[in-house]
């Protein structure tokens, strides 16, 4: 029975924790401040079973004229999303952070590059910075920016400053956490050249970079330790497949997403790649988007013309346990989740498990919006950072 003046009755530890684990991670927030009891179920319940499916995180900048600039962040335990406007009293370390992310193994970061610095954050919200560091030589707009091991990798974009002589148009460089020193890597292949991030998807493992040009299907993995690219080949097992993305799917394992027109109807194929080889696995043969959230990710395919791969793309965004497909020039169509088998079948097929979440309803909704698309686990801590 409740004591007088008490408002949650005393229940049993294993039925608070089973609870408490049904709960929205924002939700847990306000749990643990209860009580005691209530404090210690939220942490035996995040400890025993640790909330390690990564979230997609949006960072929406509008237009320069306009005054807001918000997080939205999808928690894939509740399905709802997590919103958060821009506040004006951001300290100067935390305003220089732009809306761009850097590519990680197991989670992606905020950075922003300028003529003398780049800047890294410490969680996926940017509430406090991680390093900040000396910028590469040679400043480029757009590039690919990713932390691979004790590395930060540097590759493509569009060169803002002149190049000096021996430098390579396509350069990259590399920043070693160790000795806090830049060095010069092999140019990326010629295969990529005009290697804007925009055109790129890209996947980090624990010791290397794996890219691939979108609209091609030219693919090479890059190791910061050997400053080389290996195994450049063109991933095109569809011959019908018009727009290319890849993600990591587990050790040394990765996914190929292909979307493209089929007679009148639009696929989206999936096909797990070696990470070392780069090529598909031996017997596995391509899982597909379920049709039903095909159409609803690309609502006005049967308006389009042959042209339609011009406005239409597909992008992964994941961890070895699962993420979130969606077309990256129009996020307010919604997103789709997907789950990995945490088992591997005999064949190296893998179980999928998909499920349809609308996108926030003001996302795309501003004119000359841009978003910025990161995906990464979420600890308790850093939600609360985020919405104080």
């Amino acid at each position: 029975m409740n004591q007088p003046g008490t408002i949650w009755p005393d229940l049993p530890g294993d039925v608070l924790e089973a609870v408490v684990t049904t709960l929205p991670t924002i939700d847990l927030l306000s749990a643990s401040c209860v009580s005691h009891d209530w404090l210690h179920a939220v942490r035996s319940s995040l400890h025993t079973r640790p909330r390690l499916f990564p979230w997609l995180i949006l960072r929406c900048l509008p237009h320069f004229t306009a005054s807001t600039h918000s997080i939205h962040a999808l928690d894939p335990y509740s399905r709802t999303w997590l919103s958060v406007p821009r506040r004006n009293n951001s300290t100067k370390k935390q305003s220089l952070l732009t809306p761009y992310f850097l590519h990680g193994s197991t989670r992606d970061l905020l950075y922003t590059l300028t003529l003398s610095q780049l800047v890294i954050s410490k969680d996926p919200f940017g509430t406090s910075i991680k390093m900040e560091m000396k910028g590469p030589k040679v400043w480029r707009q757009d590039p690919v920016v990713a932390e691979v091991g004790h590395w930060v990798v540097v590759v493509g974009g569009g060169f803002i400053t002149d190049l000096d002589e021996g430098e390579e148009d396509g350069a990259v460089e590399i920043y070693n956490k160790q000795t806090s020193t830049w060095e010069l890597a092999e140019p990326m292949p010629t295969n990529f050249e005009g290697s804007y991030a925009t055109l790129l998807s890209v996947a980090v493992s624990d010791n290397r970079l794996y890219v691939i040009e979108k609209d091609t299907g030219w693919v090479s993995q890059f190791d910061p330790e050997s400053k080389t690219w290996e195994h450049t080949c063109q991933l095109r097992p569809d011959s019908s497949g018009l727009k290319w993305s890849i993600g990591i799917a587990g050790k040394e394992r990765l996914l190929l997403v292909g979307a493209g027109r089929e007679g009148e109807v639009m696929k989206v194929r999936i096909w797990e790649i070696d990470g070392d080889t780069l090529q598909v696995m031996i017997n596995n043969n391509p899982e597909e988007m379920p049709t039903e959230m095909v159409d609803r990710l690309f609502p006005d395919f049967n308006c389009l013309n042959e042209d339609w791969q011009v406005v239409c793309s597909v992008e992964v965004r994941g961890t070895e346990r699962g993420g979130y497909m969606f077309d990256p020039e129009n996020l307010k169509n919604g997103i789709v989740m997907y789950q990995l088998s945490m088992e591997e079948e005999k064949e190296g097929r893998r179980v999928w498990r998909w499920e349809w979440v609308p996108s926030p309803a003001t996302v795309g909704c501003g004119m000359m919006e841009r978003i910025s698309v990161g995906c990464s686990p979420v600890t308790l801590h850093e939600v609360a950072r985020c919405l104080l």
